[in-house]
């Protein structure tokens, strides 16, 4: 759940709390407020922050907004804000290569979730144009399958993504020739990276694999002979492949989805009211160079317990930090020159607030499963 205010009540709002009343005293030292965590200027900071997340990734699948868990807000000079949020995020069935919005995404089902908790500082500066995230940091893993087995003993459940597991390899294989035939002449698709494994049964084991596919082109004077991928082949798009196997038969299939180049998308509200202002659309900035921050992936909290450690119920942990400063009150924010901010302009950020959380925080859950909540 992505709401959004509109521009100019965004801008009504912000503008308020920047002008002092007369005849008070700008206070020296930072003050962070503690707004509420389902304030739709905060949800719609959050989606802002969460999508400069998702561009930003290089790997794994495109992140959506579950719920902020805690937020503060500083007050700079002139106009500006910093926010400091915790939210909370799920996976969708859209690979970060595709560069999609999260809006145009699905949410996976929760037994096949990756789910967690992302750490961002986000400046906004409407009156200038200016939404940057110069911090994140986020922390993932898949739902617990020990939990999973015992609310949902019959759901498919993740693998490891590991290509040398026989089974696995073998619905990678069967299911990429499938592809390549009704791909016909001209090119040839090939494993990449395996990207998320599902496993079930149903009368015979099932496999669902989904990869990352490099592409080559084959001579037209001899169609079936194509070229190896070079070795420095960027992935083309996305496939999955399934096989099921009973006592009877053998079923193989497989689909891909390529990426295209597209220009970068703002983001939307998902509710129809909510639309999102063409005119905060244009205040997206050129990337800068390197990254901004980092996705951990974690491991099922359950794999490797013994059963006495499991009669306890493990706690699933999200060790995400991310800090600009350790000085108290501050250091200047250098943003990028095309921001164009004047020096007593620039944001001062401090040590990302830790501790105990606001008031009105965390926010509603869009999805309030338990499996795929952090504590």
């Amino acid at each position: 759940m992505i709401l959004t205010l509109s521009l100019g009540l965004l801008v009504l709002v912000h503008g308020a709390w920047s002008t002092s009343p007369p005849g008070q005293v700008q206070q020296p030292h930072p003050l962070l407020l503690e707004p509420s965590c389902n304030d739709s200027r905060v949800l719609s900071v959050a989606g802002f922050a969460l999508e400069k997340i998702n561009e930003d990734r290089k790997e794994g699948y495109v992140f959506r907004l579950n719920r902020v868990a805690n937020v503060r807000e500083h007050h700079q000079a002139g106009s500006g804000f910093v926010y400091y949020l915790t939210f909370d995020v799920v996976d969708t069935n859209c690979h970060v290569l595709s560069k999609k919005n999260s809006k145009d995404c699905e949410t996976r089902q929760f037994f096949e979730s990756i789910y967690g908790q992302c750490k961002a500082i986000f400046y906004v500066n409407l009156p200038r144009r200016i939404l940057y995230l110069p911090a994140y940091n986020c922390t993932v893993r898949p739902v617990s399958r020990r939990e999973l087995v015992t609310l949902c003993p019959d759901c498919p459940v993740l693998l490891p993504n590991n290509i040398s597991d026989p089974w696995i390899f073998q619905t990678v294989s069967e299911s990429l020739e499938e592809i390549n035939k009704e791909i016909g002449v001209g090119k040839k698709f090939h494993l990449f990276k395996v990207t998320k494994v599902l496993t079930y049964w149903v009368e015979g084991p099932c496999y669902i694999v989904e990869f990352l596919v490099t592409e080559s082109p084959c001579t037209k004077s001899l169609p079936e002979k194509c070229l190896p991928p070079p070795a420095d082949a960027q992935p083309v798009g996305i496939c999955k492949g399934s096989l099921r196997r009973d006592n009877i038969k053998k079923s193989v299939s497989g689909t891909c989805e390529f990426f295209q180049s597209q220009p970068t998308l703002a983001p939307e509200s998902h509710s129809p009211e909510h639309q999102v202002p063409q005119q905060l659309a244009s205040t997206t900035a050129p990337p800068l160079e390197g990254p901004k921050g980092s996705v951990q992936f974690l491991p099922d909290p359950s794999v490797g317990k013994t059963e006495d450690d499991q009669e306890k119920k493990p706690t699933a942990t999200f060790p995400a930090h991310v800090s600009l400063t350790t000085e108290p009150l501050g250091e200047v924010l250098h943003l990028p020159s095309h921001f164009l901010l004047e020096k007593e302009e620039l944001p001062i950020v401090l040590p990302f607030p830790e501790g105990s959380r606001s008031n009105e925080c965390p926010g509603p859950a869009e999805h309030p499963n338990s499996l795929i909540l952090p504590p």
